[in-house]
């Protein structure tokens, strides 16, 4: 009787702390919360044009160091983001920082819309919806400034030289397959399938693989397209070499 009692008491007072949780998010907190996680941005993308990617893709909303999931995702959390005041390496600045969503605009058209990075307006994203977000990322930040980092964008040369010292060393295939399921799985839902992204390791193998693993791990630190680039501090070198060793695993296989 008293272990039923107890049970009951833990299940209402969870119950209580959940019920308390959601009445503490405003209305616009939790537009934002919906709109952090939908592919269609509540409806307000073309759907010829979306990517079919959404915020939660590439950012989470929680502390990952505190409460890892297991994935690794492009962009930091956006726990901190009101605190951070720029973003996208100084792209976006102070003065749009909010309306802009605190970077979020630029992925509503870059990642969200697959408008060239050169031609996005990071304040072109709907103002309620900008708001709204804003509105989650102090919900889910509290007083907390989030992870420490430093944004370092690569040019094309500078990727090169980075995958130039990731071909040098010794990947790891098996571990390659945990981390590209980790981290590369979102878009590429497996190697040999596309899905948002390309299809990796296709019927005809390439003609020179050493090239093929080169432009690879250049990407991943770079970004294409709507590919978001990966930093040292989100993918190490190393486990890019993993992942590298994986697909041409898979490509020689395949052969």
């Amino acid at each position: 009787m008293y272990r039923i009692v107890v049970l009951g008491l833990t299940a209402l007072l969870t119950l209580s702390l959940v019920t308390i949780t959601n009445a503490e998010m405003s209305e616009k907190a939790k537009m934002g919360r919906e709109l952090f996680s939908d592919p269609s941005f509540g409806g307000t993308l073309d759907p010829a044009k979306a990517s079919g990617l959404s915020c939660s893709d590439c950012h989470a909303d929680f502390d990952e160091a505190a409460t890892p999931d297991g994935r690794i995702r492009a962009g930091h959390s956006i726990v901190g983001v009101p605190h951070r005041g720029t973003a996208k390496g100084g792209m976006i600045t102070a003065d749009i920082f909010e309306r802009a969503a605190g970077g979020g605009g630029f992925c509503y058209q870059h990642f969200l819309q697959k408008i060239p990075s050169d031609k996005v307006d990071p304040t072109a994203i709907p103002e309620e919806q900008a708001a709204a977000l804003m509105a989650y990322f102090a919900h889910v930040s509290g007083d907390s400034k989030g992870p420490q980092f430093q944004i370092t964008m690569l040019d094309k040369a500078a990727a090169s030289a980075a995958a130039d010292q990731i071909m040098e060393m010794e990947g790891d295939a098996q571990r390659g397959w945990k981390l590209y399921g980790q981290a590369c799985n979102v878009c590429h839902p497996t190697a040999k399938k596309a899905g948002i992204g390309s299809q990796l390791v296709k019927r005809r193998p390439p003609r020179d693989l050493e090239k093929r693993k080169h432009q690879i791990a250049a990407y991943v630190r770079k970004g294409g397209f709507i590919m978001p680039f990966f930093s040292e501090d989100r993918l190490s070198d190393q486990a890019i070499a993993d992942i590298v060793a994986f697909i041409a695993k898979l490509v020689e296989e395949s052969k």
